[in-house]
């Protein structure tokens, strides 16, 4: 007699023992072990059936590819291959693969530097410049943040989204997964404006008018540490995580590297909002069992408070957006060897003018941070050439990254 079939969501968890060649050095057979795996790991839910004569579109974390940043940072390059491959094999019929990184990068800039051309030939694939088509809003009545929001234009020429994020950990919203992975899809003129303590409820009000067909999680590098994008790489992770429910996909993706669902604010808010389910025990998972790969991976820290050498930084009332894009442009600027010692000031909040900050007695360059701080860099420090204010609510890290190196002499090389 067969059994009845489930009803709790599915999710397939597939881990390998050892994957040969790593994200920057492969060859064929580590790409037929990896298809393999993702064969595994989709198979159940129907994949094949979900694809087979549609046009798909896959959206990978691909951030900024640069190879001075981890090489967990982005989606791995051959689980995008192998996941064009398995479209091809599927039978759809038109296959598109985008993702638009952050600020100044095009979509142009980061095909090139992704240096995929011949695998999106093979399977007569394309790339989606997602920053070169119309914007459209689509009305969000369910919405509590946004009622209204902007997409680009190009992604409804799509039948089926597969969304395919990396394993990470992320200073800002906890963890960077599927539901995370969505905010690469968001214009950027709209992004900044809601990178702050409201980035998660903007995240699960974008469920609502996108959501993945299918969420595949690229664990087979991963990252820990001041993720995510200066992490610390997890290598041989070996891990996928496939389901069609993205909180569901989110949830174990979380519980993986060690941090309970629960933790995590989108993850609850989606839930909450009948997304999908976040309680791992009452998932129906298939493959190998979470427990079996579960390991505590090392926090971000958010603070740049007393982080770097020289660098003296007073907050006053900061949200979490300007500490998240502070501590990313600093991390980057260290990781990339260009962060001197020299002294330098950085204020944010500072939203009382009244109450001036006390600076150390070489303050060095001044930077006030962020908008909070315009009033007081008005009235303190204007016509200053020691100090500059970086506008934005939050400024986007690399704003300070790029202003840092120029004030200091350095080729940023972005």
């Amino acid at each position: 007699m067969s059994e009845l079939p489930s009803k709790r969501p599915r999710v397939d968890l597939i881990h390998r023992d050892f994957i040969p060649g790593t994200p920057v050095d492969y060859d064929e057979k580590s790409l037929q072990v990896i298809q393999a795996a993702a064969e595994d790991a989709l198979r159940g839910n129907g994949f094949e059936r979900l694809v087979r004569g549609r046009s798909v579109v896959i959206k990978p974390n691909l951030v900024r590819p640069n190879p001075e940043f981890p090489t967990a940072t982005t989606t791995d390059p051959r689980l995008i291959v192998a996941l064009l491959r398995l479209c091809r094999d599927a039978g759809a019929r038109l296959i598109g693969l985008g993702d638009k990184p952050g600020i100044g990068l095009s979509c142009r800039a980061c095909e090139r530097l992704l240096g995929l051309d011949r695998y999106l030939n093979e399977v007569d694939a394309h790339f989606v410049y997602f920053d070169e088509s119309e914007e459209v809003w689509e009305e969000n009545p369910r919405g509590r943040l946004c009622q209204s929001i902007p997409i680009p234009k190009v992604l409804r020429d799509y039948e089926v989204l597969i969304d395919l994020p990396k394993l990470k950990l992320h200073m800002h919203t906890g963890v960077s997964l599927g539901i995370k992975n969505l905010f690469g899809l968001v214009p950027e003129h709209f992004r900044m404006k809601h990178h702050r303590e409201d980035l998660h409820r903007f995240l699960v009000d974008y469920l609502y008018i996108v959501k993945p067909d299918l969420t595949l999680i690229d664990g087979i590098w991963a990252l820990e540490g001041q993720a995510p994008i200066c992490g610390t790489p997890v290598k041989d992770f070996n891990t996928l995580i496939a389901s069609k429910d993205v909180v569901a996909a989110d949830a174990v993706g979380a519980y993986v590297m060690g941090v309970n669902p629960d933790e995590i604010t989108m993850i609850r808010m989606a839930a909450h909002d009948g997304f999908g389910c976040m309680n791992v025990a009452d998932l129906d998972i298939h493959g190998t069992h979470p427990d079996a790969v579960r390991r505590h991976f090392a926090r971000p820290v958010l603070s740049s408070q007393d982080a770097y050498m020289g660098i003296d930084v007073q907050v006053r009332g900061a949200c979490v957006g300007c500490l998240s894009s502070l501590r990313h442009a600093l991390d980057r600027l260290h990781l990339g060897g260009r962060l001197k010692e020299d002294a330098q000031t950085i204020l944010l909040g500072m939203k009382d003018e009244n109450e001036k900050a006390i600076l150390p007695e070489e303050p060095g360059k001044l930077w006030c941070y962020g908008d909070c701080c315009k009033d007081y860099f008005d009235r303190y420090y204007k016509g200053n050439n020691n100090a500059r204010w970086l506008e934005g609510c939050p400024p986007h890290f690399m704003e300070f990254y790029r202003a840092y190196c120029k004030a200091m002499g350095i080729d940023p090389f972005e």
